[in-house]
């Protein structure tokens, strides 16, 4: 994507307002392969921090909750299979015992298949209150991460060290974070 087509994204986002950066995460949540990270840069760059965190959280929230209460409906067997699969797959099963802890650490992580982690606790029946009560405050410790990288991201041209600088730390917080999500997985299947 060239310079040109991304200022018009950026136009584009700040003609509609703060619906598109409360769309874009919503969608985010049903597509994962979108990028999250992406979608909270161009908030954080439209909006500002303050309020490009606040749109990103917001979409996120909803997002993730409109998944939990659609494979709750809707179930699945493509989704189980999903599960089975993945190497997450023990930490998943303590998901599906309603164990809210796993599920705070899990959506903490900026880069932790959220998708995965909201069907499984639709399959679990986590009680919904449950859910929000452990999703919203770890997804505002997961967005702020994101917008901070976003802030950066945006203020790159102005001081780049310390932008290479964050972008590295944060990189380093994710693959520490997901060495020892990988340990407590070995753990896990050890003690089975």
């Amino acid at each position: 994507m060239d310079y040109e087509n991304l200022s018009y994204l950026f136009d584009y986002v700040e003609k509609i307002g703060p619906l598109a950066g409360i769309m874009l995460p919503i969608i985010e949540a049903f597509i994962p392969i979108l990028p999250l990270v992406g979608f909270v840069i161009i908030n954080v760059t439209v909006f500002g921090f303050l309020f490009g965190y606040l749109y990103s959280w917001i979409g996120n929230c909803i997002g993730s909750f409109l998944l939990f209460l659609m494979i709750r409906k809707i179930g699945g067997k493509r989704f189980e299979a999903k599960i089975q699969g993945s190497k997450y797959r023990g930490t998943l099963e303590k998901i599906k015992k309603k164990n809210t802890t796993v599920l705070f650490i899990l959506y903490c992580f900026p880069f932790t298949p959220s998708f995965l982690i909201s069907g499984t606790a639709a399959l679990s029946n986590m009680d919904t209150q449950y859910f929000l009560i452990t999703m919203l405050p770890s997804k505002l410790i997961m967005i702020l991460s994101l917008a901070f990288i976003g802030e950066n991201v945006s203020s790159f041209f102005v001081n780049p060290i310390k932008s290479v600088l964050y972008i590295l730390f944060i990189l380093f917080i994710n693959f520490a974070s997901k060495k020892l999500f990988q340990k407590y997985e070995e753990h896990h299947r050890k003690h089975q």
